[in-house]
């Protein structure tokens, strides 16, 4: 009897667990579809509203990258509205502390100096690695206004557009019903494994980019776990694009 009841347990763990793994699937499908719909929708009202718009292909790319990464904020702010229980204390946002200062800065930098060595690794051994779409853009039509709206955009949108997805409800759901560490591998795979799409190269290029996306991940998700506070990767992730944008503008323009 005793192993029946371990059987049965084990059968019921296990479903539950592919249960919210197909549950967070579906939620990152629907935050991608989402993406899209809103992307499209708001290069076509820009164009109604601002027809000179269309004429700057680096504005037309700016708010397309901008409509695009709402889309994750907006697909998450409706899935909650319509099913708050999968998050029952909601996004965890919070005063920023001096506790959480030190975090932001520290990560920022641990980010750089992770970045460093995966590229200067990579470089050592030959690896090939993959490009990402929006680096390629900008150095196709570089200038400032280009290099300056991606440091706003990155500041202002994509930092807490994707981390209110990834953090707040694919890691805070996870953390429901995984461990900790379980939950930060978890989120950081498949924030990973979604830029697949922004990246363009070789399988051996694509692997490598993804790794190092997934290790960055890491930090993000490990920021968040200890401060609670989505403030924290938010500012990590959005200050780590901008200075990436402003290296990448500064190289291409001087």
């Amino acid at each position: 009897m005793a192993t029946e009841s371990t059987f049965e347990e084990d059968v019921i763990h296990l479903w539950r667990t592919l249960r919210t793994v197909v549950l967070v699937l579906v939620f990152i499908f629907g935050a991608i579809i989402t993406s899209l719909i809103v992307g499209y929708v708001g290069i076509v009202v820009l164009d109604q509203a601002f027809p000179v718009a269309q004429q700057s292909e680096t504005a037309r790319f700016l708010a397309s990258a901008a409509f695009s990464e709402l889309g994750y904020a907006i697909f998450v702010g409706g899935l909650l509205y319509w099913k708050a229980d999968l998050l029952p204390a909601g996004l965890r946002f919070r005063r920023p502390t001096r506790r959480d200062a030190r975090w932001i800065l520290g990560g920022i930098l641990v980010m750089i100096v992770t970045e460093y060595v995966l590229t200067s690794l990579f470089a050592f051994f030959n690896a090939p690695t993959a490009q990402n779409a929006a680096a390629i853009e900008a150095i196709k039509h570089a200038s400032l206004p280009m290099f300056g709206g991606l440091i706003v955009v990155s500041l202002l949108i994509t930092g807490p557009c994707e981390e209110i997805l990834f953090r707040g409800l694919i890691q805070g759901y996870l953390r429901r019903h995984f461990s900790a560490i379980g939950a930060i591998l978890l989120a950081s795979l498949f924030f990973a494994s979604v830029h697949l799409f922004a990246l363009q190269g070789s399988l051996s290029g694509l692997r490598n980019v993804l790794f190092s996306l997934f290790v960055l991940s890491l930090i993000l998700s490990f920021a968040y776990e200890r401060t609670d506070s989505l403030f924290v990767p938010i500012l990590i992730h959005g200050s780590y694009n901008a200075i990436l944008f402003a290296s990448l503008g500064l190289t291409s323009l001087y």
